[in-house]
Formats: structure tokens, sequence, C-alpha cells
């Protein structure tokens, strides 16, 4: 009698260990989504962002005749996420949305589902840019010819840079890697500045944060 109950004993265990491993394990499976497009760059002059959902956003620019857009979306509702894209008079507004007729369930936690939007954008050096969000941080690599950026939570970085930006965050960190023919100011109202970049220059980045340090860094 004592075996038999040792071996029910045993079998409880390794159930309860199994259910408890797979019903840990559905945590990791979360949704994904990623959307793809791109666009002739001959009628674009300009883009556009201006989203408080965006998470992260990254900025490539090379010597390409295309805008590449790549959008990474995570969450439980990453299927009802979509990038609203309208161009008019050669500018490009990206910015998240929801599928039509989509309606989220009426739950006491439905205001806290976690939504992760990251977009990758590889566009031509010869376009401008302009970034404002509350959430999102910024990094961008290359070349782009006018950069205006305004910022709450996040970050921005912004490495290799050449070309004129105007910078602005409130909690997030500056931090400029720029090329020999970039000129800096910087001001910071409760961080800390650090500016080696030549007191001469073809370009001008100025940066302003209001909590974030700022450094400003010379390229070799």
């Amino acid at each position: 009698m004592k075996i038999i109950v040792y071996f029910v004993v045993q079998v409880m265990h390794k159930t309860i260990f199994i259910f408890l491993f797979f019903f840990s394990g559905s945590y990791c499976l979360v949704a994904q989504k990623v959307i793809e497009k791109e666009f002739s760059a001959k009628d674009i002059h300009s883009l556009s962002i201006q989203d408080d959902a965006i998470f992260n956003i990254k900025i490539i620019s090379s010597r390409r005749e295309t805008l590449m857009l790549k959008v990474h979306i995570s969450g439980e509702h990453s299927e009802a996420i979509i990038i609203e894209e309208k161009l008019s008079e050669g500018r490009l507004s990206l910015k998240t949305g929801i599928i039509p007729y989509f309606v989220f369930e009426n739950d006491k936690l439905a205001a806290h589902k976690v939504m992760a939007v990251e977009l990758v954008l590889f566009i031509p050096e010869t376009t401008s840019v302009e970034v404002k969000s509350k959430l999102a941080s910024l990094e961008t690599l290359g070349t782009i010819k006018k950069l205006a950026v305004s910022l709450q939570n996040g970050s921005c970085i912004l490495t290799d840079f050449s070309g004129n930006a105007h910078l602005k965050t409130v909690d997030g960190n500056i931090i400029v890697k720029a090329k020999r023919e970039v000129l800096g100011n910087a001001i910071s109202k409760n961080g800390s500045v650090e500016n080696t970049l030549l007191k001469q220059g073809e370009f001008l980045v100025e940066a302003e944060s209001v909590n974030g340090s700022i450094y400003m860094l010379q390229t070799k």
C-alpha cells in the first residue's frame, strides 16, 4: 500500500511539473508581425514620423534610389496594427493605426496590453527627416540632409552623422558621433554636456535636453 501511494505521488508531481513547464513556456510565445514596404524615392524628399506608439526607430542612410520600410510588431494584438502612410507634395508621413473593424476585448487588462513597434528605415542621403514621439528612441547611421527630432522619454543616437540637425529630448540622452564637417551646440538643463566637435564646419547640429545628458563626439 505504501508503494502504491508513493508511486501515485510521484506521478502527480511529474504531472504538475509538466503542466507548469508548458504553462510558463506559453508566456514566451509572443505574437509577432513583420511589415515590409518599398517606395520610389523619386517623388519623396522628406519623411515624417509623428507617433506615440512606436518603441524604437532606426534610420540607415546611403546612396540609394528607394526608401525601404521594415516594421516589427510584437504583442497580443500585433495582427491588428498597421502602418498608415500618406504621401503629399513630396512628403511621406508614417504612423501606426488599427485595421478597420477590429474591436479590442472589453476586459480589465485591455488597457495594460503591451505592444512593441519598431521601425527600421533605409533612406537616400538626400532625404530630410522629422521624428516626434513621446515613447520612441531614435538611432541613425549615415548622412541625413536635414534632421529634426523631438522626443520625450526616448534617447537619440546619431552615428557617422553628417548634415544639419535640431535635436530635442526631455528625459532621454543625446549622443552624436559626427563627421569632421559638422559643428555642434549643446545645452542641457539638468544633465551633463560633452562637446568635442569642431568650432567651424559646413553643417550644424543643435542639441537640447531637459534632463538628459548630451555627448557630441568627432568621428575619425
